[in-house]
C-alpha cells in the first residue's frame, strides 16, 4: 500500500483511532497513533499533511477547545503573606520535582451544585501527581495534595520548587508552614497574571474540554467520577506532543532510565 487510502477500507485506522480517543485528539497526536499504526503492520508511514487532508474528508475535527470556561477566582479571601515568583514562566524541567504548578479549578453540575477540583502537576513529565476533590474550597482541601506530595517525596539533592497565584489558602501560614516541612521552595504569580500559572491552567483547560460539559453530568457523584476517570487517563493514556508523543508515565519512566 503506497498510499494511506485507497478506498472507503484504508480510512478504518484515522476514524477508528479518532473515535477511541473520544475526539480529543487533533492532527498532531492523532497523526502519531495513526504512524504507530501503521509501523504495526508494516506498511509505508504517512506524514501530517496526508493525515491532516483525509481527517477534512472524513469530517474529523476536534472542537472540544472552542468554548468558554469557568474559572475559579481563589483571591478573594483573606489576605496574607505572598511570595516571589521563583519559576517566572520557566516552566521547563528535566528532573521530576524540581519544578511544580497547583491550583484550583470550579465544574457545576446539572443540578447546580459544585465541585472543586485542586492538582499539583509536576513540569518535567507533565503528570498530576496528587490532587484533591471536594464541594466546598476550604484550607484543609486546599491542604490535602500537598500533604500527599510530601509523602511521595523522596530525597532528591536538588532544590523543589511549588508555584501557584496568590489564592488565599496559598498565602496561609498553614500553607506555608507545610512547604517548608516538606523542604519545598514557595513561588507565586503577580497579581491577576493568569500567564504566570499556565502550565497548571493548560491541565485544567484539556480537563473540561475533553469530558462532557459539566452541566451534563446530573450530580457531584457523577461529575466527580467523570474527573476521576479522566486524571487517570491523562496519566496513563494521553499522549502528548511535548512528550514526544509519550504519556505523562511513560515520559517519567524514560527520564529514570
Amino acid at each position: 500500500m503506497n498510499t494511506l487510502m485507497k478506498s472507503k477500507k484504508s480510512l478504518n485506522p484515522s476514524s477508528s483511532l479518532f473515535e477511541y480517543f473520544e475526539g480529543d485528539y487533533g492532527v498532531r497526536r492523532l497523526s502519531a497513533q495513526v504512524r504507530d499504526y501503521y509501523r504495526i503492520i508494516n506498511h509505508p508511514l504517512p506524514n501530517h499533511k496526508r493525515i491532516y487532508h483525509l481527517m477534512r474528508e472524513m469530517g474529523l475535527r476536534c472542537t472540544k477547545y472552542s468554548k468558554h470556561r469557568r474559572k475559579h477566582d481563589s483571591s478573594k479571601g483573606l489576605s496574607g503573606k505572598k511570595a516571589k515568583n521563583a519559576i517566572r514562566r520557566h516552566f521547563m524541567s528535566n528532573r521530576k520535582y524540581q519544578k511544580m504548578v497547583c491550583d484550583i479549578t470550579e465544574l457545576k453540575a446539572k443540578d447546580g451544585s459544585k465541585v472543586y477540583l485542586e492538582i499539583i502537576k509536576d513540569l518535567a513529565t507533565n503528570q498530576i501527581l496528587t490532587w484533591e476533590i471536594v464541594t466546598h474550597p476550604t484550607l484543609e482541601f486546599s491542604l490535602k495534595p500537598l500533604h500527599k506530595l510530601i509523602d511521595l517525596l523522596l530525597h532528591t539533592g536538588y532544590q523543589l520548587t511549588l508555584h501557584t497565584d496568590q489564592g488565599w489558602q496559598y498565602q496561609h501560614r498553614a500553607w506555608r508552614v507545610l512547604l517548608k516541612h516538606g523542604r519545598i521552595r514557595q513561588s507565586m504569580s503577580h497579581r491577576a497574571t493568569c500567564l504566570d500559572n499556565a502550565a497548571c491552567e493548560t491541565a485544567f483547560s484539556k480537563l473540561k474540554a475533553e469530558i462532557k460539559p459539566d452541566t451534563d453530568y446530573a450530580n457531584q457523584e457523577d461529575l466527580t467520577q467523570a474527573i476521576e476517570e479522566w486524571i487517570d487517563y491523562y496519566n496513563h493514556r494521553r499522549i502528548q506532543t511535548k512528550l514526544g508523543n509519550l504519556t505523562p508515565l511513560q515520559y517519567e519512566a524514560r527520564l529514570a532510565a
